[in-house]
C-alpha cells in the first residue's frame, strides 16, 4: 500500500511538473519579444494614424524592428551559428542585438521618409534605446530580453495609447515566471529585465511625444 501511494505521488508530481513546463513554454512563445514588438508597433501606429495609414506605418516599423532581425536570426540558427531563437547563450546575444540596432536605424529612416506619426517614432526609438541598454548589460551579465520587452511594451502602450493599459503589468510577471520555470533565467535576471524595459520605454516615449 505504501509503495503504491509513493508511486502515485511521484506520478502526480511528474504530471504537475510537465503541465507547469508546458504552460511556461506556451507563455514564452505567446509573449516572445518579436510578437510583442509586432503588437505594440501596430497598435500605436493605428491609434495615431487610423487603420489605413496606420497599418502601413505599423508594417514598416514591424518589418525593421522585428521581421527582418527575426528572419536573420532563423537563418543563423539553420546555419548552426546560433543555438535557438531565444538566444539562450549570453555570448551569442551581442551580434544579434547589433544586427537589430542596424535594422531599426534603417526603419527609422524609412519612417521619416514616409512622414510617420510621432508616437510611432517614439515607440521605435524606445525599442532602439532598450536594445542598446540590454546590449550594454549583456556584455557583463545575462538579462531577460523577454521581460525587458514585456515591460517596455506595457510602458509604451500606457504612455502612447492609454494609461489604463498599465493594468497589463501582470503580464510582465507571467513572462518572468515562464522564463524561470524553463530554467533560462534566474529571478534576478527577469526582474532586472522587466525594470530596464519599463524604465527605458517610459523615459524615451515620454520625452518624444
Amino acid at each position: 500500500m505504501a509503495r503504491w501511494t509513493k508511486a502515485r505521488d511521484v506520478t502526480a508530481s511528474a504530471v504537475r511538473t510537465h503541465v507547469r513546463s508546458r504552460c511556461a513554454r506556451l507563455v514564452t512563445e505567446v509573449f516572445a519579444p518579436a510578437v510583442l514588438v509586432v503588437l505594440v508597433t501596430f497598435v500605436v501606429a493605428i491609434h495615431a494614424a487610423g487603420w489605413g495609414r496606420g497599418f502601413l506605418f505599423g508594417f514598416v516599423a514591424m518589418f525593421f524592428a522585428a521581421g527582418l532581425p527575426y528572419a536573420i536570426l532563423h537563418l543563423k540558427i539553420r546555419r548552426g551559428v546560433l543555438g535557438d531563437r531565444h538566444i539562450t547563450r549570453r555570448e551569442q546575444r551581442p551580434v544579434m542585438m547589433t544586427i537589430g540596432l542596424v535594422s531599426i536605424a534603417v526603419g527609422l529612416l524609412v519612417l521619416w521618409m514616409l512622414d510617420a506619426p510621432q508616437p510611432l517614432f517614439a515607440v521605435v526609438w524606445g525599442i532602439c534605446a532598450a536594445v542598446v541598454v540590454c546590449l550594454a548589460v549583456t556584455m557583463w551579465r545575462k538579462i531577460s530580453i523577454h521581460t525587458a520587452c514585456a515591460g517596455g511594451a506595457v510602458a509604451a502602450l500606457a504612455v502612447l495609447v492609454n494609461v489604463w493599459l498599465l493594468l497589463l503589468a501582470p503580464m510582465v510577471a507571467l513572462v518572468g515566471w515562464s522564463r524561470v520555470v524553463l530554467g533560462d533565467h534566474t529571478r534576478a535576471q527577469v526582474v532586472v529585465g522587466g525594470a530596464v524595459g519599463f524604465a527605458v520605454a517610459v523615459l524615451v516615449t515620454s520625452a518624444l511625444i
